[in-house]
């Protein structure tokens, strides 16, 4: 065995409805006890035990492997979809698979395989308050996590009419196949499913893991298998393809290399943490109370002032909306005086035809003007271009006006400043 941390440790935890406390069903937590298994930077098992979460050996990293029963896998066949509508679908794919409510587990998915209609995804799923126990438990027993997966991921899948079984603690894992398993506990008989799974496998040989390996010599007979020691307690390439449940909320970072919130939530080294980013959180928004007030005093001062400005001009007018009468009558004013507005047809015309100067020959249907905007409709596939309407905005500019395109390709032009 070499010296120091290993690289990562392996995380056993018990299945939840093993947990007692006082004859009731209790919750993980730093004091309880798990098997632990380590691995080095060459992938190699450098040391296994049982241990308290605060009590097992330093690594650079640590995995929470989550009993079968606890945390469900399978490999789902599901129609091509986006990843934001697979996420809202997975609770109606996975609903019938589940012995309890979808609405109560956090899924966690993985795009095995993608065809031409459907795409193959593997899908984990686990209560939201057995992962959130189990996650507040790491974060008092100050494990540095790296993801939490089954344990089904820590032995093979079945090839070859060979079978991998894990036996630790009183408690077997069988993986039957990429994404999928059972566990069962050892009580001097073959487990029904574990018999199942020979036969409908065809299987010959049993690969045996674990510390309690060779509690399955009584099982060979009555199986008709040959039973094949590992002398492992895990194998170190079949945890690679593990699927990860840490995942949307309990992400262990964020987008910005933060923790999430869930992940947060469920340390308590973090709950001072927590403390100062309320307070930090209601100083914020109080600041932004603050200056929405004083906008909203500013804007009922412009308000004010316009309204009596328009009174004072207008004083037999009703306000309903001054600016947009003043400029009204800002247009009368100009033609009562022979002045041309910037929004009258001849000035809008006037610029329209400089505007196209630069335009494709024949592109321009017809025009119209209405409600001092003037709209040019152009023919089918003239407009479209993305690099002609960005010209047209910057020539636009330079004469005062203001061009937007509508759903079906027309341009609207107006004045910038009526």
């Amino acid at each position: 065995m070499s010296r120091g941390p290993a690289q990562r440790l392996l995380v056993f935890l018990p299945p939840w409805g093993s947990l007692r406390e006082g004859g009731t069903l209790a919750s993980p937590s730093a004091a309880t006890v798990v098997a632990y298994a380590g691995i080095d930077a060459s992938q190699r098992q450098r040391s296994a035990g049982d241990a308290p979460l605060t009590r097992v050996p330093q690594a650079v990293s640590v995995d929470l492997l989550f009993d079968v029963s606890d945390l469900f896998t399978a490999l789902l066949d599901a129609p091509r979809m986006s990843e934001g509508r697979l996420r809202q679908a997975l609770p109606g794919l996975i609903e019938e698979r589940l012995l309890t409510d979808a609405a109560d587990c956090h899924l966690a998915h993985r795009l095995e395989d993608s065809g031409e209609n459907l795409m193959r995804v593997a899908v984990a799923a686990i209560d939201r308050g057995t992962l959130t126990h189990a996650l507040q438990a790491a974060g008092e027993a100050q494990l540095p996590l790296r993801s939490a997966y089954s344990s089904l991921y820590s032995i093979p899948a079945p090839s070859a009419g060979t079978l991998s079984v894990r036996l630790s603690r009183g408690r077997g894992t069988v993986r039957t196949a990429e994404h999928s398993g059972f566990a069962f506990d050892l009580d001097g008989k073959p487990p029904v499913a574990l018999s199942i799974a020979v036969q409908q496998l065809k299987i010959r040989r049993i690969h045996a893991y674990g510390r309690d390996a060779r509690k399955l010599v009584p099982f060979v007979a009555p199986l008709g298998v040959k039973l094949l020691y590992t002398k492992r307690d895990f194998d170190a390439i079949s945890i690679a393809g593990a699927l990860n449940v840490l995942q949307g909320p309990f992400a262990l970072a964020g987008p910005l290399g933060m923790p999430t919130v869930a992940v947060v939530m469920a340390s308590n080294r973090l709950k001072p943490l927590l403390a100062w980013a309320a307070a930090s959180m209601a100083v914020f928004v109080l600041g932004l109370n603050a200056v929405h007030f004083k906008l909203e005093s500013e804007t009922r001062a412009l308000r004010s002032s316009m309204q009596t400005a328009f009174r004072s001009a207008f004083p037999s007018e009703a306000v309903v909306d001054p600016v947009v009468q003043a400029q009204r009558h800002l247009r009368d004013l100009r033609a009562r005086a022979g002045l041309s507005s910037p929004d009258d047809f001849s000035v809008l015309n006037a610029k329209a035809v400089r505007l196209l100067s630069g335009a494709p020959v024949g592109a321009l249907a017809g025009i119209e003007y209405r409600d001092a905007a003037l709209t040019l409709k152009f023919k089918p596939g003239a407009a479209n271009s993305a690099g002609f309407r960005d010209a047209l905005r910057a020539q636009a500019v330079k004469q005062g006006l203001n061009v937007s395109f509508d759903a079906d390709g027309s341009a609207r032009i107006a004045p910038t400043i009526p």
